[in-house]
């Protein structure tokens, strides 16, 4: 009977033990709660962080004129990858030429990245090591309360030894290599408890990234390129943990760093993306020892360049023709084109080519798809002159009625631009194709010589006979036929010049009219 009762007893306590057990269990998981981590991308900074100076010269593009020949110009950009437009935005008929907000880009499969937990007094509560996998969405569970989270990755997959079990304003690391290409995140997240918080992460990259690109289609293809070279590049780098910002040592040496070409001969050459420690320069420079093109060769230097921590930028050298000297004016020597690709403003490589079309005083050229009819600013930009966004911004501008009716009369029979090689009564102005071939190249008018100028074509002016869209979304019946130029404005608004005439005639048949404000016309630019 005692036993009975000792063995009841001790089957009630024991129930009792687990009950109070399963209920502090029960009470524990109450008590912590659920972070879920979503990280799926990385940005640039689209302005320097360090310094709280936003959008100005340090996101701005610098460019410089490097005469390469008496005929061509290198015209080389350095501009922030933040500011260009991607081809779907520039044909999803945005005007604004400049990205409101960073690019986010996929974060690579496989990358390792760390996520560390702070109170907001800084003190360790737990860290977690992951490998970025496509869909994964880790968790961390923590008690209920606010919290400073913490991510950090690598490019190339070898972050730094850390450790991350101390004060969070006392971890600095320094990083001597920007290979690494360090990422970064920070934010403070109130957890509350009973839910599934979500901390949504896109990684920073702390370290500056520049791509070369070398672009020589107005005359052909290099040859070979030389050592290339950027300078500055530091020896090291402190990265803090607590705001991500970079302060560089007293010790910190600098140096030029390579850069290398996956090809080195095209029309189109590209660099490899090469990371650096530029310290917020405005003293960068880039050196090729030398670039062939055909018979040229020539060694390239970019100095006083600003170059900022944490910025992608692309360096692009464009070959252009330098202009063409001709009615008391510099000419451009192609007519203007746009590429939505990288929101560059520039000129045909060669005069034979059709430019885009353009609605008198927007900044954006006329669709072709069937969408854009007639000028429309959510479509063709602000109104301007897009002459002068040619690359240095301000050097070239629409030419003026003056200066179309100079060109008109110097060229005439009695010119001052005439040679009167082949008669002392036409004009200096000759109607052809191109290369005189009669269908290879596109018809044209000459300007400056009487009859085609043969090799010689690329020394003198050449407006193609592209025609104009007017009011109307298909081809009409000036295309390939006559050549309609803008003029730029004036009190009585824009103005036209206007060529006309077949192969092999003199070129009378040019005259200047009002300009329609439906129409889409070529552009050819002049020096300012």
């Amino acid at each position: 009977m005692l036993m009975g009762k000792v063995a009841s007893s001790l089957i009630v306590v024991t129930l009792l033990f687990f009950s109070c057990a399963k209920e502090n269990q029960i009470q524990s998981e109450k008590e912590n709660t659920i972070v879920r981590i979503n990280l799926s991308s990385t940005i640039f900074n689209s302005s320097n962080g360090n310094t709280g100076r936003a959008n100005d010269s340090f996101s701005r593009e610098h460019s410089q004129v490097i005469g390469l020949t008496e005929e061509f110009n290198l015209v080389a950009t350095l501009k922030p990858a933040e500011n260009q437009k991607t081809p779907d935005i520039a044909l999803s008929k945005k005007a604004d030429l400049k990205a409101a907000t960073p690019v986010r880009t996929p974060l690579p499969l496989g990358t390792q990245y760390i996520i560390a937990v702070y109170n907001t007094s800084g003190d360790y509560i737990t860290h977690q090591n992951y490998t970025y996998a496509a869909g994964q969405n880790p968790e961390i569970t923590v008690q209920p309360g606010t919290y400073q989270f913490v991510a950090v990755a690598s490019g190339n997959n070898t972050l730094p030894t850390i450790n991350f079990n101390q004060s969070l304003a006392n971890i600095n690391l320094e990083i001597q290599d920007p290979d690494i290409d360090l990422m970064y995140f920070s934010q403070q997240l109130t957890v509350l408890q009973g839910q599934i918080n979500q901390l949504d992460v896109v990684l920073k990259h702390l370290f500056t990234e520049i791509t070369v690109s070398l672009n020589t289609e107005a005359i052909g293809e290099i040859g070979a390129i030389g050592q290339a070279n950027i300078s500055p590049n530091y020896s090291a780098v402190n990265v803090s943990l607590s705001n991500g910002s970079l302060s560089y040592p007293s010790t910190a040496t600098s140096a030029a760093k390579t850069i290398v070409f996956g090809a080195t001969t095209g029309e189109i050459v590209i660099s490899t993306p090469i990371f650096l420690f530029p310290n917020n320069t405005n003293s960068g420079t880039i050196s090729i020892e030398n670039l062939q093109i055909g018979e040229i060769s020539k060694p390239l230097t970019l100095t006083n360049l600003t170059i900022m921590d944490g910025i992608k930028y692309n360096l692009e050298f464009v070959l252009q023709a330098a202009g063409i000297n001709i009615g008391n004016e510099i000419w451009s020597g192609g007519n203007l084109i746009y590429d939505p690709a990288d929101n560059r403003y520039g000129f045909t490589a060669s005069d034979n080519d059709f430019g885009n079309y353009w609605f008198p005083g927007y900044t954006l050229p006329k669709l072709l798809d069937g969408t854009n009819q007639g000028p429309d600013p959510t479509i063709n930009g602000s109104a301007g002159d897009p002459c002068a966004l040619v690359a240095p911004a301000g050097t070239w501008r629409l030419p003026t009625e003056a200066e179309a009716s100079q060109l008109i009369d110097r060229t005439g029979p009695n010119g001052a631009d005439n040679p009167h090689n082949m008669n002392a009564y036409d004009p200096a102005r000759y109607v052809d194709t191109f290369d005189g071939s009669g269908s290879g190249t596109n018809l044209g008018m000459f300007f400056g010589i009487q009859g085609n100028p043969g090799a010689s074509r690329h020394d003198y002016l050449f407006c193609v006979y592209a025609g104009a869209y007017h009011n109307e979304n298909t081809p009409g019946p000036t295309i390939g036929s006559e050549g309609n130029y803008i003029l730029s404005g004036t009190s009585g608004g824009y103005r036209e010049l206007h060529l006309t005439g077949n192969a092999g005639d003199a070129g009378y048949g040019i005259n200047i009219g009002q300009a329609d404000m439906n129409t889409a016309y070529q552009i050819r630019c002049v020096k300012q």
